[in-house]
């Protein structure tokens, strides 16, 4: 499933990351990974959000439905770079993490086949990462272990890599879209809290609005379905086919309006 030519997405690298992100990889000729920015202690890009054990009652909806599995970190600064940090080899974080989703969704029925022979490889190879730059290789690595059972085949490129112009981040996009020849710009709506579209306008660049409607699926468990959980739960409960179908690029609509002042 070769993404759209011409169509950059920009994100962060992240931890196992939750099928909305690949919808944005499968619409992407180019994956721009953010990792010339600042981490963020309580962020998305060293965790992800997993299932709750079985034996845990799903809460309300006032509840978190999903609890957090976070890599650890070598003494991280608050000033420091996603790609300057250091994973905390002195922790066996790799075996808990394999031995907490297998315990989860050992039972679910696409595990076995869909997850756990790709997640093997990949913790026995981060037990062995350490030093600056481990952390931003084992979210590399993480998110690129579906990439070829979901058919996804993104040109992926480091924001290191680019040369980078200012500090505001809607002019800085826009320069990295110039540098990759890019068309479109397609962003998560989050995005619309600060993306200055009258800047992308500027320099004849479109931008377009995920509006990916997450369809729900059997998670195992009785009570509210819980959106949002790492790709592993996605494909430990739905055949990976029915999966790609969720992927496929349809026509580029509907998207959220331009928000105003941009």
């Amino acid at each position: 499933m070769p993404g759209s030519p011409g169509v950059v997405v920009a994100e962060q690298p992240h931890y196992l990351p939750w099928v909305d992100f690949y919808e944005q990889v499968a619409r992407a000729g180019t994956l721009l990974v953010l990792d010339n920015v600042q981490w963020l202690r309580r962020g998305w890009q060293r965790r992800t959000r997993v299932a709750l054990p079985a034996n845990v009652p799903t809460p309300p909806p006032t509840e978190p439905g999903f609890q957090w599995l976070s890599i650890p970190l070598e003494d991280p600064h608050r000033d420091a770079l996603i790609g300057e940090l250091a994973v905390d080899a002195r922790q066996p974080w790799a075996r808990k993490h394999l031995n907490k989703l297998v315990t989860l969704y050992g039972q679910r029925p696409h595990f076995a086949t869909q997850v756990l022979p790709l997640l093997e490889p990949f913790y026995d190879g981060a037990a062995r990462e350490s030093g600056p730059g481990s952390l931003l290789r084992l979210l590399l690595a993480s998110t690129a272990l579906f990439h070829e059972s979901l058919g996804l085949k993104p040109d992926i490129r480091l924001a290191s890599s680019l040369e980078r112009q200012g500090d505001e981040k809607s002019a800085r996009l826009v320069e990295y879209c110039r540098q990759l020849k890019a068309q479109t710009y397609y962003s998560g709506l989050g995005s619309s809290l600060y993306l200055q579209v009258s800047l992308f306008r500027d320099a004849d660049v479109r931008v377009l609005w995920q509006r990916f409607r997450h369809p729900p699926y059997a998670q195992g468990r009785e009570g509210r379905f819980v959106q949002g959980l790492s790709i592993v739960d996605v494909l430990a409960n739905v055949p990976v086919d029915e999966v790609r179908r969720w992927l496929e690029p349809s026509p580029w609509g509907p998207f959220a309006p331009a928000p105003s002042g941009g």
